[in-house]
């Protein structure tokens, strides 16, 4: 629901229901709901944990104001085409609006002119400002320029870990008085911790007409499932998911390596493709069932493995390409736009190459393994049962099953839909390459398994857990 403050009447109507916590604010309107803040993030190469001057992505020290407003232009005008966005979150600091305040705000006043900002103020270490003073006269001098403008929000505090519940909520209490002309629907409190905790942030009524923030990332936690990664995030968001915002979340959009495992660019329109894959899509999903907008992490952050857009070029010749149709997809589905991609995949053993094939059978039996991939019954449609999977053909329509056996090399089998645990797979992230999986049923424990075999209509196998690559599988859209 959205109501237009034209009117005298209406404005403190609004007003009120804000001060009562029943309404959050959007651009120039009032909602029930975040649904609106489609954002992304433009930041510092260096992270935003900067103890100086911050130069978002484009930017930097010999930048003038106007020079500043051209590559705010060209970055922001850039995700906001690329992806559909109306938000960006930037960051601020005290040296920042200290000394590089005439040159930013050419950035800042150019990004207004296209959607929402939200300034999130960052301290450079340790979850909480190093002077307070400090603080506070860079806010001062932030919204004594940009306090009453509409389309801008003011995120008090990234990520204030350095706090007890009790003494953030009342540093927030304290800023909302300081800073009273401000609408309380443009000020955003993050959860407290890393933004983890929204619920202690919410609960206090001192704070209420207040947006919230929250903030998941898949280091977070170690689920393997997206029902579970969906759980995790709305754990944090508690009853507040009408005032809160994702104003952080994120996955690699490009190749790289995480803990000495290697990744390949990740599809995202692939359920259960990896870990990573799992925690995108369930947070996807969720942001979109609560009707939560949120922010991706980053949009445009140089040499960032998660930034959702590439940078080539400097100044007014600045361009910005899009690193991963398919995150971007699930990016789009959590705002509530499109759906979150295909449901169908193929299954390929990485010792092998050959796919797991239903053969066409269509009475209870073994599942097989064919070459190529191009075969109709080689296509499985992934289905989610909990925090499990199951896979169905899409030629026989038939399940695959472990069929209650639990020996190394016996058969997988293949049967009529049921709610049997041996229909019900967990797929893991695999030990050599980070988008390679294991799939292990749910009722035996075993591990679907190629057993090396390329005869034709070979028989699908299964094992306890081995460090051979017949247990590697990649999940690849169908097609």
């Amino acid at each position: 629901m959205r109501l237009r403050k034209a009117l005298t009447t209406l404005r403190l109507l609004t007003s009120v229901l804000l001060v009562a916590g029943l309404l959050t604010a959007g651009a120039g309107t009032a909602q029930a709901s975040t649904a609106g803040f489609r954002g992304v993030n433009w930041a510092d190469q260096r992270d935003n944990f900067v103890n100086g001057v911050l130069h978002p992505s484009g930017l930097s020290a010999s930048d003038t104001y106007s020079s500043a407003a051209a590559v705010a232009d060209r970055v922001v005008g850039g995700l906001y085409a690329a992806t559909g966005a109306n938000t960006v979150r930037i960051p601020v600091n005290e040296p920042t609006v200290a000394t590089y305040w005439g040159t930013y705000t050419g950035a800042i006043d150019m990004a207004l002119t296209k959607g929402n900002v939200i300034f999130a103020y960052w301290a450079h270490t340790g979850g909480r400002p190093p002077n307070l003073a400090a603080f506070h006269q860079m806010w001062d001098r932030v919204i004594a320029k940009y306090g009453s403008h509409p389309n801008a929000y003011f995120e008090v505090i990234n990520e204030p870990h350095g706090y007890s519940t009790t003494d953030l909520n009342n540093m927030y209490h304290d800023w909302l008085n300081r800073y009273s002309s401000v609408p309380r629907g443009r000020v955003v409190l993050d959860g407290a911790g890393l933004a983890q905790n929204v619920p202690a942030v919410g609960g206090d009524s001192r704070l209420n007409g207040t947006l919230l923030a929250v903030h998941d990332y898949s280091f977070f936690a170690g689920y393997e499932s997206e029902t579970e990664w969906a759980d995790h995030i709305g754990g944090y968001i508690g009853a507040y998911a009408s005032r809160t915002i994702a104003t952080e979340w994120g996955g690699a959009m490009g190749p790289g390596t995480k803990n000495g495992v290697y990744f390949d660019a990740i599809d995202y329109g692939v359920p259960s493709g990896s870990y990573m894959a799992d925690y995108v899509r369930g947070v996807s999903t969720k942001l979109r069932s609560l009707g939560m907008g949120s922010v991706y992490w980053p949009g445009l952050r140089d040499g960032d493995w998660y930034s959702m857009t590439t940078r080539t070029g400097s100044g007014q010749n600045i361009a910005l390409s899009l690193t991963n149709p398919s995150g971007l997809q699930q990016l789009r589905h959590a705002w509530g736009l499109g759906d979150g991609g295909s449901t169908t995949v193929e299954i390929r053993n990485i010792a092998t190459g050959w796919y797991v094939d239903g053969l066409g059978r269509t009475t209870d039996g073994a599942a097989g393994q064919g070459s190529g991939g191009t075969s109709t019954s080689q296509r499985w449609v992934v289905e989610n049962a909990g925090s499990f999977v199951r896979f169905r053909n899409v030629v026989t329509g038939l399940y695959l099953d472990g069929a209650g056996r639990t020996a190394n090399g016996s058969d997988t089998g293949q049967r009529a839909g049921s709610t049997a645990t041996s229909q019900q797979w967990t797929v893991v992230t695999g030990k050599a390459r980070g988008n390679d999986v294991r799939i292990r049923n749910r009722a035996s424990g075993l591990y679907l398994d190629g057993m090396g075999r390329t005869a034709t209509a070979a028989n699908l196998g299964q094992w306890g857990d081995s460090n051979s690559t017949n247990q590697q599988w990649r999940i690849v859209a169908a097609g």
